[in-house]
């Protein structure tokens, strides 16, 4: 489930309009009146903040009106200013692209002007805009380079906590719950220190997310109902939306399905009536459907998947990933439409192949470790800083005891020795700085390493074990469709298939990402043991496998080029089981001046090679060894066989 929490301009405090908003909103509008250029737009620009969360239409006149005062350019603050609240009402409204267009145009302001400030404002909402479009990476180095940016600038921490906020939400994006959650209490504490009544509420309600999806349900829970609480004290209607929504999730999981339909209900309600968000419903509606599907009541579903399918059909990629598909799939099943619901499972498998990437996340790890370097930089700066003035200080006492004439020898002595002394000071905070340098880049090493396992364990426990309910779950509908025409079997059939398929696929994913380098021996025991496997299920196929003498078995591969190797041979195997029909195939690894050649040579049936249509295999073939920069070459007679040659170095 994808979580939208604009938070796109709580990262300049003054900006932020207090509980009682609406009396003080209108008191400064009549101070506006008589006031001076300059406090005039600055009220303007308070007062539209607050009307986009509470009346959008009021803040863009009010916004319009600003931007075109003959006199505006002859302020360039607050038109920077004005202009970044204006993308951020196009942005609470759904408008995306207007968003980023005023973003950019008070972002071209605010640097011409060096206001350090709003700038800083501005990339964060830069960086807001490109996560709402889906562009994880772009978003988190605006992030990271916004609080960079606040750490050199700022004169305390206050602003800090939306930074940490957005960061943490990107690794929700990527169901990355343990550093969702650094992050998102890095932020809480700030703002309950400087007691940001108007922001807790968002950071109480991102952690009952993540607890949520680690399966602490209670503690979930707990946070969910004090966000909602908060929210509905400070009346930021957003954030009580929000609560509710997560609530409901929250209940779904504890079984509470009657105050999951209720918090669900509510929270459709609410952003029906506040206009806030009305394309986010989706996943209220999902936990709807899925609540009465678990209290058998799967005709009370209905109306809410057809809500559910409008509104897809006008923003398609609210289900990218295909969770709405596949809770109507238990509903359809439900209501004894089994064609339905497996139309629905397909719907869901398509949306989901796309989804899953081990390459975001390894970017976004890359990113993290550029700005723990620049942190780790600017601590040995202050280092060498406090060197230079304690050497400094060394030769102005130096001086001073050469000038001493008539206390030389004395002085002379005590100079020596405290000299002496400071330089093994010296020495020593010398090596306690490289030794802090070394101790980071090992600690940065060993989390990104944990974050490889973290990714593959996910892929295992989560994904895998889905994939395997899935299979279970459509052989125990075939079992239960006895009865049903050959056509509902045979899709059934294939779907069990296809998911067995993937789930081996997953595994050899896993294998691959376990591992930032892959031995000759490791990758020549996996070759092994998919032939032995290939072998037993193709009977009347006689498979070998021979590696030469002189290949150089202590060789090395990355992990891509291990995994590109094994595919390929898969790919040349399974092809020539499915179409050639061989009574022999030999998988060969050798030695070559230029590195290595693998060939796969069978006996079967053959092809011209100049009038064949080559198909995904070929292709697929040929880019996995351009990637690791090797080539593939194909030899093949029309009732001789085939022989694919892998050439690399």
């Amino acid at each position: 489930m994808k979580y939208f929490l604009l938070l796109l301009a709580l990262v300049v405090s003054d900006v932020i309009v207090s509980q009682n908003s609406q009396q003080e909103i209108d008191s400064l509008m009549l101070v506006a009146s008589t006031a001076n250029d300059s406090v005039r737009f600055r009220i303007q620009n308070k007062a539209s903040f607050f009307y986009i969360f509470n009346e959008p239409e009021k803040a863009k006149r009010l916004l319009d009106s600003s931007l075109s005062d003959p006199i505006i350019d002859s302020h360039p603050f607050s038109k920077a200013e004005l202009t970044n609240t204006f993308g951020i009402y196009y942005a609470v409204t759904g408008q995306s692209d207007s968003a980023k267009i005023n973003y950019e145009n008070a972002l071209a302001i605010s640097r011409n002007h060096s206001f350090d400030r709003i700038t800083r404002m501005i990339i964060n909402n830069l960086g807001m805009s490109h996560w709402n479009n889906g562009n994880f990476q772009e978003a988190l180095e605006y992030f990271f380079q916004a609080l960079e940016m606040a750490k050199k600038t700022a004169v305390d921490d206050k602003g800090f906590g939306v930074y940490y906020n957005n960061i943490g939400l990107i690794y929700q994006e990527m169901y990355q719950w343990d550093k969702a959650i650094e992050y998102h209490d890095k932020s809480l504490t700030i703002r309950e220190k400087h007691q940001l009544l108007n922001e807790i509420p968002a950071s109480q309600n991102n952690l009952a997310i993540c607890y949520k999806e680690l399966g602490l349900y209670e503690k979930a829970e707990e946070l969910a109902l004090e966000s909602l609480a908060n929210a509905r004290e400070a009346k930021t209607f957003q954030y009580e939306v929000n609560a509710l929504s997560t609530l409901g999730n929250t209940y779904v999981l504890l079984k509470k399905y009657p105050e999951a339909i209720k918090s669900h209900q509510l929270a459709l309600e609410r952003r029906a009536f506040l206009g806030i968000d009305e394309n986010d419903g989706l996943g209220s509606m999902i936990g709807i459907i899925e609540s009465y599907n678990r209290l058998g009541q799967p005709k009370l579903a209905k109306p809410y998947f057809e809500r559910g399918q409008e509104l897809i059909l006008e923003y398609p990629e609210l289900n990218y990933d295909g969770n709405f598909n596949m809770v109507a799939a238990e509903m359809f099943f439900r209501l004894n439409q089994p064609n339905k619901g497996s139309y629905q499972i397909s719907k869901s498998f398509a949306a989901r192949d796309s989804l899953f990437s081990s390459e975001n996340a390894t970017a976004l790890a890359n990113l993290e470790t550029k700005f723990k370097v620049a942190e780790n930089e600017r601590d040995l700066a202050k280092t060498r800083a406090n060197l230079a003035e304690t050497e400094l200080k060394v030769k102005n006492r130096n001086n001073i005891i050469t000038g001493s004439l008539g206390l030389a020898v004395i002085l002379g002595l005590i100079g020596f020795l405290f000299y002496n002394q400071q330089k093994l000071r010296n020495q020593q905070l010398q090596k306690e700085g490289e030794l802090k340098a070394a101790l980071a880049r090992i600690e940065t090493q060993n989390k990104l390493q944990e974050q490889r396992l973290r990714i593959s364990r996910d892929l295992h426990d989560n994904i895998g074990s889905q994939l395997t309910f899935v299979t279970s779950s459509v052989d125990n509908l075939k079992f239960g469709l006895k009865e049903a025409d050959e056509k509902v079997t045979s899709k059934l059939s294939k779907i069990s298939e296809f998911t067995t398929q993937t789930i081996y696929e997953l595994r050899d994913t896993i294998w691959a990402m376990n591992k930032t380098e892959i031995t000759f021996e490791d990758l020549q025991t996996r070759i092994a043991n998919f032939i032995d496997q290939a072998g037993a299920a193709a009977e009347g196929v006689d498979f070998n496998f021979e590696v030469s003498k002189l290949v150089k078995v202590d060789h090395i591969f990355s992990s891509v080029e291990g995994m590109n190797i094994y595919r390929i041979i898969q790919e040349a195997v399974n092809n020539a089981l499915k179409y050639a029909k061989p009574s022999t195939i030999l998988v060969r690894i050798m030695s070559s001046d230029e590195g290595y050649k693998v060939e796969i040579i069978d006996n079967g049936s053959g092809f011209d090679i100049t009038t064949i249509e080559k198909g995904n295999g070929i292709h697929n073939m040929t880019k996995r060894a351009k990637d690791i920069g090797g080539s593939v070459s194909i030899n093949s007679k029309p009732g001789v066989g085939t022989q694919i040659t892998l050439s690399m170095k």
